[in-house]
């Protein structure tokens, strides 16, 4: 099975509403692809044009029978159904012999089973919304921002509807303004702008996709600051005032105290002065200094993050090859 997106794009009145894209996801995959909040609505917007699906710009190859399950933020539930009669309504409504218990229980809703819709928080809402992805009969499946504004738990619930759904062979393709987010999320991650569509992570699944740092250079002593620049400033840092920095359309932001500055050093250079005042790269995209790390969360066995101790709470990805560093610098 293979979802496929051809040349997709809208321009309206000499504007760009959304550049063309064209992206494929096979079966079993997971593809995330951050890009801008106008770009998503203008996506779910054609997605939810019965006349796209008679176009060439969509294609379900492997089965003519195939299905596209759309799951939007905006997505709204029967106020004063509670969750058991919500799950038993869809799978009356699709055909399915769903067991609502089993969902009920997958959800963590289990407890409150009897609430009604509009009591439940936000979080709890949106799980009601990932296990219709369990009901309704899809091939392929189309998340928007599916994590944004989402508990803890309820990111560690989504993330195994997703390889639930991944294991039965589905195509999962997932759009979100956060990169964090797609990395965290996505097998194949990409950053999707008016330049089109790059290719920012690929993971393989044999934990090589970045190599360990030598343990010579974790024990150097350098002492230097951090050049950023403010306007016509140039502001420095001391190296353990940084929370951690990215590597982000070929700038270096530095996220200092809640507040984001840019430097014109590449992260790979900076990476080489930073790691004897404790830095790692956790990503191929992010450098963190560990003393800001409060928790090493895994997801799944693909997907891994880090959770500052900072202000803003900051959770950051942390690749498998580097988890495995990771946790051989830290003695786990």
């Amino acid at each position: 099975m293979r979802f496929a997106l051809h040349k997709l794009g809208k321009i309206e009145q000499n504007q760009v509403l959304l550049p063309e894209l064209s992206l494929s996801v096979e079966a079993g995959e997971i593809v995330a692809v951050q890009m801008e909040a106008e770009y998503m609505q203008t996506l779910f917007a054609l997605m939810n044009d019965p006349g796209l699906y008679v176009s060439d710009k969509i294609e379900f190859s492997g089965d003519s029978s195939s299905s596209l399950y759309l799951c939007q933020r905006e997505d709204g539930l029967y106020k004063r159904l509670n969750a058991r009669q919500t799950l038993k309504f869809w799978s009356t409504l699709y055909g399915a012999d769903a067991n609502v218990e089993e969902l009920l229980a997958l959800c963590e809703l289990n407890a409150l089973p009897l609430r009604a819709n509009k009591r439940l928080t936000y979080s709890e809402q949106r799980r009601l919304h990932f296990a219709r992805a369990l009901i309704q009969p899809a091939s392929a499946y189309l998340f928007e921002d599916p994590t944004y504004g989402l508990d803890l738990q309820s990111k560690y619930i989504f993330s195994a509807i997703l390889e639930r759904i991944s294991a039965d062979g589905g195509c999962v393709l997932i759009v979100t303004s956060s990169l964090e987010e797609a990395i965290l999320l996505g097998t194949r991650v990409y950053r999707f702008s008016a330049r089109g569509l790059v290719l920012v992570e690929e993971k393989t699944g044999n934990g090589n996709e970045e190599s360990e740092i030598p343990e010579s250079d974790l024990r150097q002593v350098k002492f230097e600051k951090i050049l950023a620049k403010v306007e016509d400033k140039i502001i420095l840092f001391n190296p353990l005032e940084i929370d951690y920095l990215e590597s982000r359309d070929g700038q270096t932001l530095l996220f200092v105290n809640n507040e984001t500055f840019v430097s014109s050093t590449a992260l790979k250079e900076l990476e080489i002065r930073l790691v004897p005042f404790g830095f790692f790269r956790c990503h191929r995209s992010y450098l963190v200094n560990l003393q800001r790390v409060r928790e090493i969360i895994v997801w799944s066995k693909n997907s891994y993050s880090l959770s500052l101790d900072n202000k803003a709470k900051s959770t950051i990805p942390l690749s498998k090859g580097n988890y495995a560093a990771l946790k051989q610098l830290i003695h786990l």
